[in-house]
């Protein structure tokens, strides 16, 4: 039988959970709206990976620059 509540099954009277990670799995409220909480953390986390990424294209573009600065100081 399976429950899609908690994803257990149970089979020949045995119970069997899942192997998901608990941050993944979003605790169940009794209104059946979303935890607000969940929402916030997984946003920030976007915002964070965001950053980074910003920040990465950033010094790579400065990078870029600076050696087309050297380059055309040393061959001109």
């Amino acid at each position: 039988m399976e429950n899609d509540k908690d994803q257990t099954v149970e089979k020949d009277d045995k119970t069997v959970r899942s192997t998901l990670k608990e941050e993944m799995r979003e605790p169940s409220s009794l209104t059946g709206r979303p935890n607000i909480d969940v929402i916030t953390a997984r946003n920030e986390k976007e915002a964070k990976q965001d950053r980074r990424s910003l920040y990465k294209a950033g010094g790579i573009v400065a990078v870029f620059v600076l050696i087309i600065i050297i380059a055309v100081y040393f061959f001109s």
